[in-house]
């Protein structure tokens, strides 16, 4: 199974977020083993951590979300490498994409092939399957959410 872009963790934590739904719903079947495999890469977090800080969030609530991803059950983690790197600057050679763009798209590409987005960039990268976030999640937007601890 995939891994799950930064789109998804904002989506999470945020109410507001055209997407909070359906990654509330990715983050339940991951939670509940429907959805194997998963993994955020290290990169992810570093853009997370990144946007709040330019927000003005406090270390506190940084690290506490990030905490938060972490104890969701069967969620995986997918390291930062040097492999990850050089990959990452071929691709943003090849395609254009942004600098964390293509870390994650590196990432995917080194994990399983797969990357969950509505970013439409990742459609353009050869050899990696870019899935939408909402046709994973639309079984479950018409049933009431089982909340998981996260965010």
């Amino acid at each position: 199974m995939p891994l799950i872009e930064l789109d998804m963790l904002i989506a999470f934590v945020n109410a507001s977020d055209e997407l909070h739904r359906t990654a509330v719903a990715v983050f339940e079947k991951i939670a509940e083993g429907e959805l194997k495999n998963v993994v955020i890469p290290a990169s992810a977090y570093m853009e997370y951590e990144l946007v709040l800080r330019s927000r003005g969030y406090d270390e506190n609530v940084i690290r506490e979300d990030v905490e938060s991803f972490r104890r969701i059950p069967n969620l995986g983690e997918a390291p930062l490498t040097s492999s990850v790197l050089i990959e990452a600057s071929r691709l943003r050679e090849r395609y254009r994409l942004s600098y964390f763009d293509s870390l994650h798209a590196a990432s995917a590409l080194s994990y399983d092939r797969t990357i969950v987005s509505v970013d439409q960039a990742y459609q353009t990268v050869a050899g990696l399957k870019a899935i939408d976030p909402r046709s994973l999640a639309n079984d479950r937007l018409s049933k009431p959410s089982r909340k998981i601890t996260g965010g």
